[in-house]
Formats: C-alpha cells, structure tokens, sequence
C-alpha cells in the first residue's frame, strides 16, 4: 500500500508541474527565444559606476548611453558558445540601426582591441563596435557566472532581464520585443 501511495504521489507532481510547464504558464514578458531570461529580483537599478574601454582605449560610463535600450553582452573570442552567436548579435544589431537601442559587446579578452578587431575582421562582424572588460569588473558588478551572459536595460537605465547562455538574437520576435521596450521609453 505505501509503495502505491509513493506512485500515486509522483503522479500528482508530475501531473501539476507539466501543467505549470506548459506555454499558458509560461513568463511572458520575454519572447519564446528568451526563455532563459529571467527578470532581476530586485529593483533592477544598474550599477552607476560601470566603465567599459572603448577601441581607442578610452573609458566609456555605461550611463553615458542612456535613453537607448542597451543589449549588453559578455564575452570573449575563446568562448565557444560567445563566438556561435555573434552573427546573431551583428545582425541584431544592424536590424535596429537607427534607433535609440545599442548592442553592446563586452569582450572579455585580454588581449585589448586588437584582438577584438582581428576577430570581428575574420568573422565578417561589422555592426557592433570595439567595447573591452578586460579585467572582468563589469561582469563580477552585474553578477555574471560565466560566458555569455547577456543583460537587457531599458531606457531608463533598468536591467530588464538577464540571459545566460545563448540565444537567437535576430529572432523577428526578439526584435518587436527590443521595439516594445524602446516605445515605452519614448
């Protein structure tokens, strides 16, 4: 009876956790190509004092670019997955052109710009500028755990979301969420 009693349970977890798995339960405040996404639990203020380098080595506020909506992505030449989507951030990218949104690329190498630009060279990357985190402060302050790891901030200068891992970037329905956001701040 108690070995019945154990399946009859497992069965009701099972039952109540793929309802709670199924799309009507699902987070809808980021597209299906973010699910991995997750909203920060606190009040989403980014940190003030985040300074990336630009190409020229010169260091650049995060805030300097606020009023745009800011994909801000980790990463580095030598991180697989990092280098799997980069023709999917440069798209993105070029996708918004013109509007109040940035894609940031945070490389994580040390190697500096030069080793950035032989990458993107190589690789056909044209739409995304030189940004370097070199000694990985930005990463530890906005708590990432590993590469890639994406954050979204409004303009407003909010983190919406934190992604780690990959993600379809150029997604159609990626792109009418980075619109929505930018139509809010406007």
């Amino acid at each position: 009876m108690k070995a019945l009693l154990r399946y009859v349970k497992l069965g009701v977890i099972v039952a109540i956790s793929g309802i709670y798995a199924t799309p009507a339960f699902a987070d809808t405040q980021f597209p299906q190509e973010l699910s991995k996404m997750v909203a920060p639990s606190d009040d989403g203020s980014l940190p003030q004092d985040i300074i990336f380098v630009d190409e020229n080595d010169q260091q650049v506020p995060l805030n300097s670019l606020k009023g745009q909506v800011i994909l801000v992505n980790l990463w580095a030449t030598w991180c697989v997955p990092c280098v799997k989507e980069m023709p999917e951030l440069d798209q993105l990218a070029a996708e918004m052109e013109g509007k109040p949104f940035k894609v940031l690329a945070l490389s994580q190498d040390r190697g500096g710009a030069a080793a950035v630009t032989e990458f993107f060279e190589k690789n056909g990357i044209g739409n995304l500028d030189v940004a370097l985190d070199p000694r990985g402060a930005i990463a530890r302050k906005m708590g990432a755990r590993g590469l890639p790891t994406s954050f979204v901030i409004d303009g407003n200068g909010f983190v919406q979301g934190k992604l780690e891992g990959i993600a379809k970037w150029d997604a159609p329905a990626v792109i009418d969420y980075f619109d929505a956001l930018i139509a809010q701040t406007s």
